[in-house]
């Protein structure tokens, strides 16, 4: 029978035609595996030149006994089933490679009776590899991807799912996002998905979790639709990404942005926001609003008695005690320094905000304990009432700021409203006050040097530093119009400090190499000895500069030796030791300085100007000034005479024996640059003509 049916196969061109087209390995087997017929695709795979060799031969004629026993036991079982048993086996080719494939084996049946086995198998190794590269790579991402059926449950995810949820993947398959997390975006994610379902469009979503273990996490969700054959959507593919790292650095940034670092208040950025919007609220509806601007009255010395690092505790605390002060409604910033502001939001009158102002007030004077230091600071504030004063951003800080300094002027720790019949005076004289303050950092201030000549010799001596203030590098504000203030606000120390450095490096240029040095005289202020270490200060900045002390007069005022205090005689012994030259400034406005000049290292007078220019005229004028000539020779100091204008006044000096003068008719203060320590001044006297100092 066997022998019938093979003739019947290989007599039958047309099958062997058929199934030598088929593009996978096709085979016919008798009840013992034995081939009956087969393919050339088969013949290929096995390694022989032609099908025909394959009749008759068994699978263990050609693949290792465990592969064949597998192949063979796969047949037996086809034979005893009634159905088509699909298998995914390896196999190994003619070049000894293995590779998998795909074996459908099913009956065959000859009059009703089965004689053996067919099949036919595919090459799916490629399919395989690249299935497997898939699950590799959909194991191994970072990224959660998860597989949605239509009722929106889960019907894969991978390994990040589990782990971004913190949960067993159990807990999440067959499950809908309300299901597991549930919540919010949860049900919004899950809309999504139908969204996506309804439209075969994509959707982006957003899914904040909150983890059993309490950790608050947020997913960025890209859902994709997953088409059969007809275009129909028959899944939903999420890849999502963990972005709260993302999150918490944008909010990092965005407090960092927007509030202060030590006191975790609004910084100046986040109150502006702040006041636009209550502006903007009252120009839409009956509200009104204070704004209270506070400065900390003392909080300089507690910084330079402890240190910054104590200094940023106080502000901390007084921080604190602010906020416990207003509403939670209301809005605490610090803008920098020890200024702090207040916005009371929905303020109906004034009595509110005195209200505040005085609780604030008391809390702050309360003693604070820093490091076992007890200190006690108060605090001066303004206030300006909107939109009463102002709906303008700009005019509402500068008006709390006049307010301010006005309660500062007024005794410090108290508040103070501002109004509008502040005298134009005032206004300006807070305005410089409180530019002063920022100057310094904005690299606002320069010095000019006027030239001290030697009559005598014909040339340049030394220079006298003169301070000049550019504000905001737009506008020269004269001397007398700051230098007062800051004197009175205490800002002179800082700005003392910046001329003595800016100063002794000016002289180290001038003087390097030079054979006859000149000197460079710089101004000091009561100040600077009462509210500095100021000789430790200037003997940080020679040594900083290189500066030789020699090269540098430093001039003090009569009023500080009218003082006699042991500290400033002190001070000004050990700067005479150093080899600093000490000057008296404006000498003749102070009578009863004549007595103590022998107490104090001075060894150079300056005839004040104010004689000087009287002496061509005033008969009174020119004995005073031949009487100090005469004292100084008497007590061995060295003169200047400040303020010649005229050649008169220069050659009348000069006939008395004071050769060393300074003044518009040589020359008016320059910048660094400008000074010829080589010009003549002979001229200026040959002359013999007033020169304006507003030429």
């Amino acid at each position: 029978m066997k022998n019938t049916k093979n003739q019947r196969i290989e007599n039958n061109p047309y099958i062997q035609t058929l199934i030598d087209n088929f593009p996978f390995m096709v085979w016919l087997k008798d009840a013992d595996s034995r081939i009956l017929v087969a393919n050339t695709a088969y013949a290929n795979m096995v390694g022989v030149a032609s099908s025909a060799e394959l009749i008759g031969k068994t699978d263990f004629d050609f693949f290792p006994a465990e592969l064949a026993q597998e192949y063979v036991d796969g047949d037996k079982k086809a034979m005893l089933s009634t159905s088509p048993s699909p298998v995914v086996v390896p196999i190994k080719n003619a070049e000894g490679e293995y590779y998998w494939i795909e074996s459908y084996k099913s009956a065959l049946t000859v009059d009703g009776q089965v004689v053996g086995s067919l099949g036919y198998a595919r090459d799916i190794t490629e399919s395989i590899q690249k299935e497997n590269e898939y699950r590799s790579i959909v194991e191994n991402s970072p990224n959660c991807i998860a597989k949605y059926n239509r009722d929106c449950k889960r019907i894969f995810l991978n390994h990040a799912n589990s782990s971004f949820y913190e949960v067993d993947a159990s807990e999440l398959m067959g499950k809908t996002p309300s299901e597991y997390p549930g919540g919010t975006s949860a049900i919004a994610l899950e809309q999504s998905i139908r969204e996506v379902f309804l439209h075969g469009e994509n959707q982006h979503a957003v899914l904040k979790v909150t983890t059993r273990h309490g950790k608050h996490k947020i997913m960025h969700t890209v859902l994709t639709p997953e088409f059969n054959a007809v275009n129909e959507v028959k899944t939903v593919i999420a890849v999502g990404q963990d972005v709260t790292q993302s999150y918490e650095n944008l909010d990092r940034i965005h407090h960092l942005a927007y509030f202060d670092s030590i006191t975790k208040l609004h910084n100046r950025i986040s109150l502006l926001d702040v006041l636009e919007q209550c502006i903007k609220k009252s120009r839409q509806s009956a509200f009104s609003f204070a704004f209270l601007m506070l400065d900390l009255d003392g909080f300089k010395a507690v910084n330079d008695l402890l240190g910054h690092a104590e200094g940023d505790l106080l502000l901390h605390e007084t921080a604190r005690r602010i906020e416990c002060a207003v509403r939670p409604t209301d809005t605490v910033a610090r803008l920098g320094g020890d200024e702090f502001a207040i916005v009371l939001a929905g303020v109906q009158d004034s009595k509110h905000a005195v209200t505040v102002a005085k609780k604030v007030l008391e809390s702050i004077k309360q003693p604070v304990l820093i490091h076992g230091t007890e200190l006690f600071i108060s605090a001066s504030i303004g206030i300006v009432m909107c939109p009463d004063h102002s709906s303008d951003v700009s005019d509402i800080m500068k008006y709390s700021d006049i307010a301010m300094y006005k309660a500062k002027r007024q005794g410090r720790n108290n508040y103070q409203f501002y109004s509008s019949d502040l005298s134009q005076t005032t206004i300006e004289r807070i305005d410089i006050e409180r530019s002063l303050r920022r100057a310094l950092k904005n690299d606002e201030f320069l010095l000019h040097y006027q030239p001290q000549i030697n009559l005598e010799a014909d040339r340049i001596v030394g220079v006298e530093a003169l301070l000049r203030w550019n504000r905001n590098h737009c506008e020269m504000i004269p001397p007398d119009r700051f230098i007062s203030i800051a004197e009175d606000s205490g800002c002179i120390v800082e700005m003392g400090e910046w001329v003595l450095l800016t100063a002794f490096k000016d002289a180290v240029q001038w003087n390097s190499g030079r054979e006859h040095p000149i000197t460079v005289a710089i101004n000091l202020s009561s100040r600077q000895f009462i509210h500095n270490n100021l000789f430790a200060s200037i003997k940080r900045l020679i040594k900083k500069t290189g500066c030789n002390p020699a090269w540098i007069t430093l001039e003090i005022t009569e009023s500080l030796l009218l003082n006699d205090s042991a500290h400033i005689r002190n001070t000004l012994k050990n700067l005479d030791k150093m080899g600093f030259r000490i000057s008296l400034d404006d000498f003749g406005t102070g009578y009863s300085a004549l007595s103590y000049l022998n107490k104090f290292p001075v060894s150079e007078i300056k005839i004040d100007q104010s004689f000087v220019q009287g002496i061509a005229s005033n008969n009174d004028h020119r004995l005073l000034v031949q009487a100090i000539i005469s004292m100084a020779k008497s007590l061995n100091k060295e003169l200047v005479a400040e303020g010649v204008e005229t050649a008169a006044q220069a050659k009348y000096l000069l006939g008395y024996d004071c050769k060393v003068v300074q003044g518009y008719l040589f020359s008016k203060p320059k910048p660094f640059d400008d000074i010829d320590l080589q010009a003549a001044w002979t001229s200026a006297l040959q002359e013999n003509k007033s020169i304006s100092p507003k030429q």
